[in-house]
């Protein structure tokens, strides 16, 4: 059976198509297409195939390749090469030739074709060269920019993490001065409330010690190391609380000297009585004038020892006071202390004195 085919090249002729191919193989290709292809003629007649042509242009004799005796002849394509492998192989030893040729080291120079053309290809490939250290310096040159810019990059986001890092590191120090500030601030504010509470301590007991009917009774502490400190001279005296003759009368305290003062220094111990200024003292009658008797109270027996005085007009020490206290007057002989301080006596009981005035204001 005969076909007309018309080459895409403007010829024609006509074509056998070849016997079918064995059950399994596909047509034009002995085992398929090398490629896993179609067939170059697929879906027109096919012609005879040469295996044996790839083995004479030198091309691999295992890889496919087969090409028509008959299709075209006298055209470029009659006979060419076929199949991608092929292709490679060849332009890889035109290649290896053409640096050869360059070198005059090719095998065989006339396989580049005449001297004509292989100056051409020379030319050809020495540009495609300098081309290529053209790009090799360009893109050499674009790898260095792209370097710098990362740095630079590197460097901006350096300096931006500085100057976030001082805006944040300023506005820390800010809060930790301001939380400085307030925590002294509370500081003085709690060491003023502790003085405040010290105070209302104080006020507190002398309350509760304070009496309104003109009869006082003081427990002195610390007898033996009070006594220590009057004999060194670091604390003479020591004063009670303060109390009333009444609700709103006379305010009064009583002062103490464990080692004498004046007449009775070193021999006695020695009360006084102290006129205090007072909130009423504005309804008072001054001098003042009431019996003031002292005892010292025995507190395990019933001896104890009570001596009186009666202020005299003419003191200042009874006058209405212009200041906080007057001047202490009153008994510097109150008590003897080698009496005090026998070992019989009792007056002294757990370190403790007990100590008695009563102003008389019916006399």
């Amino acid at each position: 059976m005969s076909l007309i085919i018309v080459s895409p090249w403007g010829s024609t002729k006509p074509i056998l198509a070849p016997s079918p191919p064995p059950q399994g193989e596909g047509e034009g290709y002995p085992g398929g297409h090398p490629l896993g292809g179609p067939s170059p003629h697929e879906g027109a007649a096919l012609c005879d195939w040469d295996p044996l042509q790839p083995a004479e242009d030198g091309h691999g004799p295992d890889c496919g390749y087969h090409r028509c005796t008959e299709c075209e002849p006298g055209t470029g394509r009659a006979g060419g090469p076929g199949c991608p492998q092929c292709f490679g192989d060849q332009g890889k030893r035109r290649l290896n030739d053409l640096d050869g040729v360059q070198r005059g080291k090719a095998e065989d120079p006339e396989a580049l074709g005449p001297p004509s053309q292989q100056r051409l290809l020379l030319e050809a490939a020495r540009g495609a060269r300098e081309a290529r250290g053209r790009l090799d310096q360009v893109e050499a040159q674009q790898q260095t920019l792209q370097n710098i810019v990362a740095v630079l990059s590197r460097e901006l986001g350096r300096r931006e993490l500085g100057v976030g890092s001082a805006d944040v590191l300023g506005e820390a120090m800010a809060r930790i001065l301001y939380l400085e500030e307030k925590v002294a601030q509370q500081d003085s504010l709690l060491a003023l409330k502790d003085v405040m509470i010290s105070s209302l301590g104080a006020r507190i007991q002398a309350l509760e010690q304070t009496s309104y009917d003109g009869r006082f009774l003081w427990r002195v502490p610390d007898v033996g190391r009070r006594m220590q400190q009057a004999l060194s001279g670091q604390t003479p005296a020591i004063h009670s609380p303060s109390f009333y003759t009444s609700r709103y009368g006379y305010r009064l305290c009583l002062k103490l000297y464990f080692n004498g003062d004046g007449t009775g220094a070193g021999t006695h111990i020695s009360l006084f009585l102290v006129v205090m200024r007072g909130e009423y003292d504005f309804q008072l009658k001054w001098p003042f004038r009431h019996k003031v008797t002292f005892t010292l109270l025995d507190q395990i027996g019933e001896r104890h020892v009570s001596a009186s005085f009666r202020p005299p007009d003419s003191s200042s020490s009874f006058q209405r006071p212009v200041s906080e206290t007057n001047v202490a007057s009153g008994l510097p002989e109150f008590f003897p202390l080698r009496q005090l301080q026998a070992p019989e006596a009792t007056y002294i009981h757990e370190d403790t004195l007990a100590l008695q005035a009563l102003i008389d204001m019916g006399a």
